[in-house]
């Protein structure tokens, strides 16, 4: 799940800035906007896993 987790926040952080600097008009933050949201979404959903044992 790490392993995924990392790979999904590096993937979505590129994509991200890439989208955001050739269409949003050099928005480059967008990436790591998108990076740190994915990774909170991880955290939250290994936080919801280990409290129902």
């Amino acid at each position: 799940m790490i392993i995924l987790a990392i790979l999904a926040t590096i993937i979505v952080g590129c994509i991200g800035a890439a989208f955001g600097h050739d269409l949003m008009n050099g928005f480059s933050e967008l990436g790591s906007i998108l990076a740190v949201a994915i990774m909170g979404g991880f955290i939250m959903i290994e936080n919801k896993r280990t409290n129902k044992k």
